[in-house]
C-alpha cells in the first residue's frame, strides 16, 4: 500500500486545476469580464486565484480600484452580479468550456479504483456544472459522489465540500485525503480533519506547491498509488 493512502477510506478530488485543464477558459473568461466593467486584469493575474467564488475573485481585483480617491463606492453589488453574468457568457463562449483531463489523470483515477477506493468530488463549483464537465471529460463514472459548494455552503477552505462529500459515501473525513492544487484545498482538508496532497503540473506549480503546507506533493495523480 502507498504510503499516502495508508489508513485512507475515500479520497476527495478538487476539480479546476487538479482534475480537468480548465485553467485558460477560467483566466479569460475572468478577464473579458473585468474588461467589460473597465477594469485591465490580465490573464495570467488571474490564474493565481484560481478555486476561488466569482464574487472573491471580484472583491480581489476590485478592491484596489475602490481605494482610488472619489472611487471608494465603486462597483457595488450590481456590477458584483454583472461581472458574474458575464464571466458565465464568456465561459460558456470559450472553445474550452468543457475542458479535457489533465495528462495521468484517468491511470490515476483507475488505479485507486483497482484498490477499492471510492473517489469523490469536493469542488467550488456547483455540483451541476462539476457534474457536466467531468461527463464531458469522460471522468463522471469513476466518481462514487460529486460535490460541489452549492447553498448554502462555505467555498473552500472551509470543510463543507469535504464533509458532505465524504459523508456521502459513508466515511469520516479523518480517513479522507483531500487532492487538489491549491492552498484552499489544504485549508479545506485541515478543516475537515483530513489529509492533504497538492498535485502540480510543471515547474512552476510545484514551486507553489511545495510551500502549501499538505502532507504531500506529486506531479501526477499516478503519485498516489506510488510505493515510497
Amino acid at each position: 500500500m502507498s504510503v499516502l493512502l495508508d489508513g485512507i477510506d475515500v479520497v476527495v478530488f478538487d476539480l479546476d486545476g487538479t482534475l480537468i485543464d480548465s485553467e485558460k477558459a477560467i483566466c479569460a473568461a475572468a478577464s473579458l469580464a473585468f474588461a467589460d466593467l473597465g477594469v485591465d486584469v490580465d490573464e495570467a493575474a488571474v490564474a493565481d486565484h484560481l478555486g476561488a467564488p466569482l464574487l472573491e475573485l471580484f472583491e480581489f481585483f476590485i478592491a484596489p480600484v475602490r481605494a482610488t480617491p472619489g472611487r471608494e463606492t465603486a462597483f457595488g453589488d450590481a456590477e458584483a452580479q454583472r461581472f458574474i453574468d458575464r464571466y458565465i457568457v464568456h465561459y460558456d463562449l470559450h472553445p474550452e468550456r468543457d475542458p479535457p483531463a489533465l495528462p495521468g489523470v484517468v491511470d490515476g483515477l483507475d488505479r485507486l479504483a483497482a484498490r477499492g477506493l471510492p473517489l469523490t468530488i469536493g469542488t467550488t463549483k456547483p455540483t451541476a456544472l462539476a457534474r457536466q464537465q467531468l461527463d464531458a471529460a469522460g471522468l463522471l463514472p469513476r466518481f462514487a459522489h460529486v460535490q460541489g459548494t452549492d447553498p448554502p455552503m462555505a467555498p473552500k477552505p472551509a470543510k463543507d465540500v469535504v464533509v458532505a462529500a465524504c459523508a456521502a459515501v459513508g466515511h469520516a473525513p479523518a480517513r479522507a485525503l483531500m487532492v487538489g492544487d491549491t492552498s484552499r484545498d489544504v485549508g479545506a482538508a485541515r478543516a475537515a480533519g483530513s489529509r492533504a496532497v497538492i498535485v502540480a503540473y510543471g515547474m512552476h506549480r510545484l514551486q507553489v506547491a511545495r510551500g502549501l503546507g499538505a502532507d504531500a506533493v506529486i506531479t501526477s495523480l499516478t503519485g498516489l498509488t506510488r510505493e515510497h
